[in-house]
Protein backbone atom coordinates (compact mmCIF):
# COMPACT_ATOMS: atom_id res chain seq x y z
CA UNK A 1 0.00 0.00 0.00
CA UNK A 2 1.60 3.65 -0.50
CA UNK A 3 1.96 6.08 2.06
CA UNK A 4 -0.13 8.86 2.09
CA UNK A 5 2.42 11.82 2.41
CA UNK A 6 2.17 16.01 1.96
CA UNK A 7 4.02 18.43 0.42
CA UNK A 8 5.21 21.59 2.29
CA UNK A 9 5.06 23.90 -0.68
CA UNK A 10 1.10 25.13 0.02
CA UNK A 11 3.48 27.11 3.16
CA UNK A 12 5.18 29.01 0.47
CA UNK A 13 5.61 32.19 2.83
CA UNK A 14 6.08 30.15 5.82
CA UNK A 15 9.08 29.15 8.28
CA UNK A 16 9.46 25.44 8.01
CA UNK A 17 8.62 24.94 11.73
CA UNK A 18 5.51 26.37 11.41
CA UNK A 19 4.67 24.77 8.35
CA UNK A 20 5.55 21.32 9.87
CA UNK A 21 3.57 21.56 13.06
CA UNK A 22 0.60 22.37 10.74
CA UNK A 23 1.08 19.14 8.66
CA UNK A 24 1.44 16.84 11.87
CA UNK A 25 -1.71 18.69 13.08
CA UNK A 26 -3.73 17.70 10.10
CA UNK A 27 -2.57 14.12 10.67
CA UNK A 28 0.69 13.77 8.19
CA UNK A 29 3.46 11.86 9.45
CA UNK A 30 5.70 12.45 6.15
CA UNK A 31 6.48 15.43 4.24
CA UNK A 32 8.55 16.39 1.05
CA UNK A 33 10.74 19.35 1.50
CA UNK A 34 11.71 21.81 -1.16
CA UNK A 35 14.80 23.60 -2.13
CA UNK A 36 13.37 24.83 -5.19
CA UNK A 37 14.47 28.23 -7.22
CA UNK A 38 12.18 31.83 -6.12
CA UNK A 39 9.46 31.90 -5.88
CA UNK A 40 8.96 28.45 -5.45
CA UNK A 41 9.01 26.87 -1.74
CA UNK A 42 12.43 26.41 -0.62
CA UNK A 43 12.44 25.51 3.24
CA UNK A 44 15.85 24.09 3.34
CA UNK A 45 18.95 24.76 0.97
CA UNK A 46 22.77 23.66 1.31
CA UNK A 47 24.24 25.15 3.94
CA UNK A 48 21.66 24.97 6.39
CA UNK A 49 22.24 22.33 9.36
CA UNK A 50 20.77 19.00 8.34
CA UNK A 51 20.68 17.98 12.26
CA UNK A 52 18.40 20.98 12.72
CA UNK A 53 16.27 20.36 10.35
CA UNK A 54 15.68 16.76 11.59
CA UNK A 55 15.08 18.48 15.05
CA UNK A 56 12.32 20.18 14.29
CA UNK A 57 10.98 17.07 11.97
CA UNK A 58 11.55 14.92 15.15
CA UNK A 59 9.41 17.51 17.41
CA UNK A 60 6.62 16.85 15.84
CA UNK A 61 6.79 13.15 14.39
CA UNK A 62 7.59 14.04 11.04
CA UNK A 63 9.83 12.14 8.63
CA UNK A 64 11.27 13.80 5.21
CA UNK A 65 9.76 11.91 2.27
CA UNK A 66 11.41 13.60 -0.52
CA UNK A 67 13.19 17.11 -2.05
CA UNK A 68 12.32 18.68 -4.69
CA UNK A 69 14.58 21.21 -6.73
CA UNK A 70 13.05 22.49 -9.81
CA UNK A 71 14.79 25.75 -11.38
CA UNK A 72 18.44 24.46 -10.38
CA UNK A 73 21.38 24.11 -12.92
CA UNK A 74 23.45 20.60 -12.77
CA UNK A 75 26.05 21.52 -10.18
CA UNK A 76 23.43 22.97 -8.16
CA UNK A 77 20.69 19.47 -7.95
CA UNK A 78 23.89 17.37 -7.53
CA UNK A 79 25.07 19.98 -4.26
CA UNK A 80 21.36 18.82 -3.16
CA UNK A 81 21.33 15.07 -4.28
CA UNK A 82 24.19 15.19 -1.37
CA UNK A 83 21.76 17.37 1.23
CA UNK A 84 19.19 15.05 0.72
CA UNK A 85 21.59 12.18 1.82
CA UNK A 86 22.83 14.15 4.44
CA UNK A 87 18.88 14.59 5.69
CA UNK A 88 18.20 11.10 5.20
CA UNK A 89 16.58 11.55 2.03
CA UNK A 90 15.88 8.89 -0.15
CA UNK A 91 14.18 10.42 -3.35
CA UNK A 92 14.65 14.01 -5.01
CA UNK A 93 12.72 15.14 -7.86
CA UNK A 94 12.85 17.75 -10.63
CA UNK A 95 11.53 18.23 -14.27
CA UNK A 96 13.02 18.29 -17.19
CA UNK A 97 15.54 20.95 -17.10
CA UNK A 98 16.76 20.97 -20.71
CA UNK A 99 16.05 19.90 -24.14
CA UNK A 100 15.55 15.88 -24.40
CA UNK A 101 18.76 15.20 -25.92
CA UNK A 102 21.21 17.43 -23.40
CA UNK A 103 18.50 16.04 -20.46
CA UNK A 104 19.81 12.31 -21.13
CA UNK A 105 22.96 12.87 -23.12
CA UNK A 106 24.50 15.39 -20.74
CA UNK A 107 22.40 16.96 -17.75
CA UNK A 108 21.27 13.60 -16.13
CA UNK A 109 23.44 10.75 -16.16
CA UNK A 110 26.24 12.65 -13.57
CA UNK A 111 22.92 13.03 -10.86
CA UNK A 112 22.14 9.63 -11.98
CA UNK A 113 25.32 8.55 -11.03
CA UNK A 114 25.62 10.86 -7.61
CA UNK A 115 22.26 9.46 -6.60
CA UNK A 116 23.32 5.39 -6.81
CA UNK A 117 26.52 6.88 -4.62
CA UNK A 118 24.64 8.49 -2.10
CA UNK A 119 21.28 6.02 -2.22
CA UNK A 120 19.24 9.03 -3.25
CA UNK A 121 16.72 7.95 -6.32
CA UNK A 122 16.20 10.12 -8.92
CA UNK A 123 12.97 10.97 -9.53
CA UNK A 124 12.04 12.82 -12.85
CA UNK A 125 8.67 14.97 -13.00
CA UNK A 126 6.25 14.52 -16.30
CA UNK A 127 6.20 18.24 -16.80
CA UNK A 128 5.42 20.87 -19.36
CA UNK A 129 8.42 21.29 -21.27
CA UNK A 130 9.05 25.14 -20.56
CA UNK A 131 12.03 26.61 -19.19
CA UNK A 132 11.61 27.75 -15.91
CA UNK A 133 11.51 31.22 -15.20
CA UNK A 134 10.12 33.48 -12.18
CA UNK A 135 6.22 33.66 -13.49
CA UNK A 136 5.90 30.09 -14.59
CA UNK A 137 2.99 29.85 -12.37
CA UNK A 138 1.28 32.70 -14.59
CA UNK A 139 1.99 30.69 -17.36
CA UNK A 140 4.93 32.16 -18.05
CA UNK A 141 7.25 30.71 -21.18
CA UNK A 142 4.16 28.64 -22.66
CA UNK A 143 5.75 30.21 -26.15
CA UNK A 144 9.18 28.84 -25.47
CA UNK A 145 8.53 25.23 -25.41
CA UNK A 146 11.61 22.88 -25.62
CA UNK A 147 11.45 20.24 -29.08
CA UNK A 148 11.05 17.29 -26.71
CA UNK A 149 11.15 16.55 -23.22
CA UNK A 150 9.06 14.30 -20.76
CA UNK A 151 5.86 15.28 -20.75
CA UNK A 152 3.57 13.02 -22.82
CA UNK A 153 3.31 9.00 -21.80
CA UNK A 154 5.36 8.40 -25.18
CA UNK A 155 8.32 10.13 -23.91
CA UNK A 156 8.20 8.95 -20.01
CA UNK A 157 8.65 5.34 -21.95
CA UNK A 158 11.64 6.77 -23.78
CA UNK A 159 13.24 8.26 -20.40
CA UNK A 160 13.37 4.80 -18.57
CA UNK A 161 14.00 3.14 -21.71
CA UNK A 162 17.03 5.39 -22.21
CA UNK A 163 18.38 5.64 -19.25
CA UNK A 164 17.80 1.96 -17.36
CA UNK A 165 19.01 2.31 -14.37
CA UNK A 166 17.48 1.57 -10.12
CA UNK A 167 18.11 4.89 -9.51
CA UNK A 168 16.31 6.57 -11.94
CA UNK A 169 12.06 6.82 -12.55
CA UNK A 170 9.53 8.86 -12.14
CA UNK A 171 7.19 11.76 -10.31
CA UNK A 172 4.01 11.11 -11.78
CA UNK A 173 2.65 14.59 -11.86
CA UNK A 174 -1.17 13.52 -12.79
CA UNK A 175 -2.50 17.46 -13.95
CA UNK A 176 0.28 17.66 -16.68
CA UNK A 177 -0.83 14.14 -17.78
CA UNK A 178 -4.35 15.20 -18.04
CA UNK A 179 -2.91 18.74 -20.03
CA UNK A 180 -1.33 16.44 -22.41
CA UNK A 181 -4.77 14.19 -22.82
CA UNK A 182 -3.06 10.97 -21.50
CA UNK A 183 -4.72 8.48 -19.46
CA UNK A 184 -2.99 8.73 -16.19
CA UNK A 185 -4.32 4.91 -15.39
CA UNK A 186 -2.03 3.66 -18.30
CA UNK A 187 1.03 5.28 -16.77
CA UNK A 188 0.61 4.46 -13.22
CA UNK A 189 0.30 0.52 -14.46
CA UNK A 190 3.08 1.10 -17.13
CA UNK A 191 5.62 2.91 -14.71
CA UNK A 192 5.02 0.47 -11.36
CA UNK A 193 5.38 -2.89 -13.41
CA UNK A 194 8.19 -1.71 -14.46
CA UNK A 195 9.56 -0.54 -10.49
CA UNK A 196 10.09 2.92 -12.03
CA UNK A 197 7.25 5.10 -10.33
CA UNK A 198 9.01 6.66 -7.84
CA UNK A 199 6.66 9.27 -6.71
CA UNK A 200 3.24 10.61 -7.32
CA UNK A 201 1.59 14.03 -6.74
CA UNK A 202 -2.22 14.23 -5.36
CA UNK A 203 -2.93 17.31 -7.27
CA UNK A 204 -5.34 18.64 -9.63
CA UNK A 205 -5.83 21.15 -12.37
CA UNK A 206 -8.76 24.03 -12.60
CA UNK A 207 -11.55 22.99 -14.86
CA UNK A 208 -11.07 26.77 -16.80
CA UNK A 209 -8.04 25.36 -17.72
CA UNK A 210 -7.50 26.74 -21.30
CA UNK A 211 -5.26 24.01 -23.50
CA UNK A 212 -2.38 25.72 -25.15
CA UNK A 213 -2.37 28.99 -23.80
CA UNK A 214 -2.36 28.59 -19.76
CA UNK A 215 0.50 26.37 -19.84
CA UNK A 216 1.97 26.15 -16.16
CA UNK A 217 -1.10 27.80 -14.65
CA UNK A 218 -3.38 25.59 -13.35
CA UNK A 219 -5.73 28.17 -12.01
CA UNK A 220 -5.90 29.46 -8.09
CA UNK A 221 -4.62 27.03 -5.41
CA UNK A 222 -8.23 26.28 -4.09
CA UNK A 223 -8.68 24.53 -7.58
CA UNK A 224 -5.31 22.93 -7.63
CA UNK A 225 -6.02 20.88 -4.16
CA UNK A 226 -8.35 18.09 -4.82
CA UNK A 227 -11.93 17.81 -3.84
CA UNK A 228 -14.88 16.06 -5.21
CA UNK A 229 -15.85 19.09 -7.19
CA UNK A 230 -12.08 18.90 -8.81
CA UNK A 231 -11.58 18.06 -12.43
CA UNK A 232 -9.54 14.93 -11.26
CA UNK A 233 -11.62 11.72 -9.40
CA UNK A 234 -8.83 10.89 -7.25
CA UNK A 235 -10.80 8.38 -5.38
CA UNK A 236 -10.21 6.21 -8.90
CA UNK A 237 -6.65 7.52 -9.27
CA UNK A 238 -6.01 6.24 -5.60
CA UNK A 239 -7.41 2.50 -6.03
CA UNK A 240 -5.25 2.69 -9.06
CA UNK A 241 -2.19 3.24 -7.37
CA UNK A 242 -3.35 0.44 -5.08
CA UNK A 243 -4.02 -1.63 -7.58
CA UNK A 244 -0.66 -1.37 -9.41
CA UNK A 245 1.00 -2.31 -5.94
CA UNK A 246 2.43 0.98 -5.35
CA UNK A 247 4.41 1.34 -2.36
CA UNK A 248 5.75 4.92 -2.18
CA UNK A 249 4.50 8.32 -1.44
CA UNK A 250 1.46 9.46 -2.00
CA UNK A 251 1.84 13.55 -1.95
CA UNK A 252 -0.93 16.12 -1.87
CA UNK A 253 0.35 19.07 -3.67
CA UNK A 254 -1.21 22.22 -5.28
CA UNK A 255 0.93 25.39 -6.58
CA UNK A 256 -0.89 28.74 -5.95
CA UNK A 257 -0.58 30.01 -2.55
CA UNK A 258 1.65 32.86 -2.23
CA UNK A 259 0.52 35.50 -0.49
CA UNK A 260 -1.87 32.87 1.61
CA UNK A 261 -2.26 33.57 5.12
CA UNK A 262 -1.30 30.83 7.78
CA UNK A 263 -5.09 30.40 8.58
CA UNK A 264 -6.23 30.20 4.85
CA UNK A 265 -3.45 27.43 3.72
CA UNK A 266 -4.73 25.80 6.83
CA UNK A 267 -7.59 25.44 5.89
CA UNK A 268 -7.69 24.60 2.45
CA UNK A 269 -5.25 22.03 2.64
CA UNK A 270 -7.48 20.48 5.53
CA UNK A 271 -10.44 20.81 3.54
CA UNK A 272 -8.35 18.76 0.89
CA UNK A 273 -7.31 16.27 2.75
CA UNK A 274 -10.47 15.62 4.71
CA UNK A 275 -11.82 14.01 0.80
CA UNK A 276 -8.07 11.96 0.40
CA UNK A 277 -7.58 10.75 3.83
CA UNK A 278 -11.41 9.40 3.55
CA UNK A 279 -10.28 7.66 0.20
CA UNK A 280 -7.39 6.85 1.98
CA UNK A 281 -8.78 4.97 4.80
CA UNK A 282 -11.52 3.19 2.79
CA UNK A 283 -8.49 1.51 0.75
CA UNK A 284 -6.58 0.42 3.38
CA UNK A 285 -9.89 -1.91 4.84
Amino acid sequence: MFRYTAEILPYHDMPLEDAVRDLAEVGFTEVNLWSSASPLAHHVNPGDDPGKIREVLDKYGMKACGLTVYGKNQDEILERVQFAADLGIDTVVFDCEANYSDFVGSFLPPIVEAGAKAGVRIAVENHLTVPFSADFEAGGNEDKRWDEGVDTFAQIRRLVRDIDDPYLGVCLAPPHMWVMQETISEVIAFLTERKRLYYYYIWDVDRAYRHGVDGLNFGPGEKQLPSPQGTLDHRFLLSELKRAGYEGAASLKCHGTHGWSMEKIGREIRRSDAYIRDAYEALKK
